[in-house]
């Protein structure tokens, strides 16, 4: 039976964290409304946090495999993420909108869990480039 390297084993952590931070987003009543075109464009029509949900759902089993292009897809995922929750952060910061209420403290949790999710998912990718093929 093949071990599991620990950067695979951070990353699944991290997709479960940052699927985790959304649904505990959601179960205390959390939904966004966008009040600008740059808040529609960086919230993908309002559906970023469903989309980037769904994508790391897909993501958990796909890296638990060890499959290369599925820890090039986390780290894409994470660093897309990572963009446009800052620049939603940002327009927040700049021109916030009549109901804010300090909200940039929900995305600026979900920009740091990527950190870990690109770092290890690079690392992981490495590892796996590193590795000897196997002998048939």
């Amino acid at each position: 039976m093949k071990r599991i390297s620990t950067s695979t084993l951070c990353v699944i952590a991290g997709l479960e964290l940052s699927v985790l931070w959304i649904l505990i987003g959601l179960e205390i009543g959390f939904a966004f409304k966008p009040h600008s075109t740059l808040s529609y464009i960086v919230t993908l029509g309002a559906h970023r946090h469903t989309v980037m949900t769904i994508a790391g759902l897909i993501l958990i089993p796909i890296c638990a495999w060890e499959i290369k292009w599925g820890f090039l897809a986390a780290m894409v995922l994470g660093i897309v993420t990572s963009v446009l929750t800052a620049v939603s952060v940002i327009e927040l910061l700049i021109a916030p909108p009549p109901w804010y209420e300090g909200m940039q403290f929900g995305p600026f949790v979900w920009i740091v869990i990527q950190i870990p999710i690109i770092l290890f998912s690079y690392q992981a990718r490495k590892e796996l480039g590193e590795a000897k093929p196997r002998a048939k």
